[in-house]
């Protein structure tokens, strides 16, 4: 059905941001999440549980869990998308 509205729209008229954002991710030859994803999140989590602990501002493990988990997500989310749209 999509292939039918593109015969439709023909040539002249606008792209719309959700066609844009969708050829941006779609990529056959890329894997959709590589392995090495979760690793920038996990350093940042790592490292802000351990600054805070030397800091002695908080412990470490409660760190880790809180705001850690949230930075982790946070930062392999960016990553992910960084990826797909290929920001250099």
């Amino acid at each position: 059905m999509a292939g039918h509205e593109d015969e439709e729209r023909g040539d002249d008229a606008p792209v719309t941001p959700r066609e844009l954002l969708r050829g941006a991710l779609v990529d056959a030859a890329d894997p959709r999440f590589p392995r090495w994803l979760p690793l920038p999140g996990a350093l940042f989590a790592l490292g802000w549980a351990g600054y805070q602990t030397a800091a002695m501002d908080a412990g470490f493990l409660p760190t880790l869990l809180w705001p850690g988990v949230a930075i982790f997500a946070l930062v392999t989310v960016a990553a992910w998308f960084g990826w797909q749209l290929e920001i250099d």
